[in-house]
């Protein structure tokens, strides 16, 4: 009989960058649906994508950092992620 797994120290540090990054690519999908907003000068346009790119890094990060910790937690927030997507959109 196999026992449930422990979780591993590191899942806790896991589950907060998993955490950031569904976080943070729900504030880029947000963002990037804002950008029509910006149709005015090329400089707010360029500041706008700038941001938004800066964005996406900071979440594949967290997203990264997650998977390499643990990948139970990396599917968890993966599925987080996406259930925040269908209730935002």
């Amino acid at each position: 009989m196999l026992l449930p797994r422990a979780p591993a120290r590191h899942d806790a540090i896991a589950l907060q960058a998993g955490v950031l990054g569904s976080v943070l690519g729900v504030a880029l999908f947000k963002a990037i649906a804002l950008s029509v907003l910006t149709n005015g000068s090329l400089m707010a346009t360029g500041a706008w994508l700038l941001a938004c790119v800066l964005l996406a890094a900071w979440a594949l990060a967290a997203g990264l950092a997650c998977l390499a910790l643990s990948r139970r937690v990396f599917m968890l927030m993966l599925a987080l992620c996406a259930v925040l997507m269908v209730c935002i959109a």
